[in-house]
């Protein structure tokens, strides 16, 4: 189960992307000699991209379980578990909360909110 802070604010049918920012590197070629000279500055964090569906027994309860989501978008870093266990340290969400389209639909016992969002892994 996908959690952030120890929490499931995702939902149900997540899906999980992560994928690492290109390392840092600087480039040096000096005039009259082949080739080029690169250091390696280190990693640069990593992206997370998230899909998944909120659900909720009504539209206020479906209203509350996107603001506990959003709620976490105020900086602070914290533990991300995704679907296969692993946890990654220090990632920050900073609102990238993408409602679908069609908005919130009726289904089963209750109300979908179908979502994407992103978030950032500083180390």
């Amino acid at each position: 189960m996908v959690t952030y802070n120890g929490e499931n604010i995702f939902g149900s049918a997540v899906q999980f992307q992560h994928i690492p920012r290109p390392r840092a590197q600087q480039e040096f070629a000096f005039f009259g000699v082949s080739g080029t000279q690169v250091l390696d500055g280190g990693g640069r964090g990593r992206d997370f991209f998230i899909r998944g569906v909120l659900t909720a027994s009504s539209l206020a309860a479906l209203d509350a379980a996107e603001a506990r989501f959003r709620d976490y978008a105020d900086g602070i870093a914290r533990d991300l578990v995704d679907n296969r266990g692993r946890i990654w340290p220090n990632v920050i969400f900073k609102g990238e909360f993408v409602p679908d389209a069609r908005g919130a639909v009726p289904g089963g016992s209750g109300w979908a909110l179908p979502y994407r969002a992103v978030f950032h892994g500083l180390t």
